[in-house]
This record gives C-alpha cells, structure tokens and sequence, in this order.
C-alpha cells in the first residue's frame, strides 16, 4: 500500500500533522485526503512567512468559516515560538467546520502545547513496491524508472517528474534513459586520465566520482590524476566527498 495515497475512508477529527522527509508524499497526501473529504482546501504558507505577519488575520477569518474547509498550514514546523502561541490560541477556539492540518519535516520543532492537540500522520520515503503500484493504477510500466533512478534519489516528486516525462515525451524519456546508461556504464569502469572524455561526453559527475572513490586503495592516486589531466571542478567536488 502506498504511504501518500488515501486508499479508504478516512476521518480525523480535530486538527492533523501530517510529518515526513522531503519527497515523501505529504503534500500529495494532504490534497488526495481534501478531495477524498470532499472539502475545500485553503493553504498558508508558514514558511514564506515564519512570524505569521501577513497570515494571522487571514488564519482569524479562515478559522471560523462555518462551512466544511481543510486549512493546510505547509511547513507548520517553520513557525517562530510567538507564531505558534498565536496558532495555539487559534487551534483552541476555531470553527468545528474547519480542519487544521499542520504539514511539516519535524514535528519535533512544534511545541508540545500543539502537538498534545493533534493527531499525527507519518509519511515515508515511497518505496519500488510503491512507485509499482502508483504507475500500475495509471496503466504504466514502473521498469525504465526503477532502472533510472537511484535508491536514494525515490521521492513522489521525482516519481510523478519521471512518469510524466514517460506518457507526454517518450522519445525524450528514453534520451534521458540512455544517458543515466552511460553514466553508469562509465561508473562501472572510471578512469582518471578520461576526465576530460566524461566531461565532453556529459557523465554526470557524481557518478563518474562515486565510480571513483568507490576504489578505496586507488582513490587518492586516481584524484591526483585528475587534478593532472584537468584541474577541473570534478576533482574539486571529489575531495569534498567522504571516502
């Protein structure tokens, strides 16, 4: 099952955090679990304004609509310590027809005064059995993007780029396919003295720089012939990179 889809009836009464890493669905769960409540979604953006300057009246009007509304406050855990004593203060007195979803990376930023009056939702960073059954439900294959992307690049939003950029421009999909190929092809078997060959050819350097390191007993001399051969920024970021 997937961890940013609402896949059945789901009611939270009160207000709502809905916490996660970057890229792990939140946002999409948020607006699948409006549609699924048949309610209108309003969003206030805390981390363009972390003081709660420009939105406070806004929260005082929104939060006492008497009409059934989800009011998304996105990166919730951003708030300052004055901005969420007046969100405190909301969350005790606003409307019951208005629903407070708290949207934030840690919910360990917001204070325990909020927290003790929501409930929690935790998402995850998807998984291949997610990205499988996401694309299944669109009538796609998951194949090319599970070869495309690395582990620790799987998010929604690089899922949603990747399955996109494979229905609307199939023929650009497999450029971008065959590139990632030769990345790692040339990953596979990293010279130092072709540098200048991966940069003509346009090797992703992290790849071309993992292909290196990844030789533990060679990595400092295969860095030195880079500086060598080119002098270039690769060799830069290479020595930044831990073993």
């Amino acid at each position: 099952m997937s961890h940013s889809l609402v896949t059945g009836p789901l009611i939270v009464t009160g207000p709502l955090i809905v916490t996660g890493p970057p890229g792990s669905g939140k946002s999409h769960w948020i607006t699948a679990y409006a549609a699924q409540q048949d309610k209108q979604l309003l969003t206030c953006s805390c981390r363009k304004d972390r003081t709660l300057r420009e939105g406070r009246q806004k929260l005082h009007i929104w939060g006492r609509r008497r009409e059934p509304v989800i009011l998304w406050l996105e990166g919730a855990d951003d708030l300052t310590p004055e901005a969420q004593a007046f969100l405190r203060r909301i969350l005790e007195t606003h409307s019951s027809d208005v629903q407070f979803v708290l949207e934030c990376r840690d919910s360990g930023r917001l204070q325990e005064p909020i927290r003790s009056r929501c409930s929690i939702r935790r998402q995850s960073i998807p998984t291949e059995a997610d990205l499988r059954t996401y694309t299944a439900t669109l009538g796609l294959s998951a194949d090319s993007i599970v070869e495309y992307l690395l582990p620790n690049e799987y998010s929604w939003r690089r899922f949603k780029q990747c399955i996109y950029l494979q229905a609307q421009n199939p023929a650009l999909w497999a450029q971008v396919l065959e590139g990632r190929r030769r990345d790692r092809a040339a990953a596979a078997d990293a010279k130092a003295s072709l540098v200048l060959t991966y940069q003509a050819d346009a090797i992703h350097p992290e790849i071309f720089i993992d292909g290196i390191l990844k030789r533990e007993k060679t990595a400092l001399a295969d860095y030195g012939e880079c500086l060598d051969v080119a002098g270039s920024l690769w060799a830069f970021v290479a020595s930044a990179l831990p073993n």
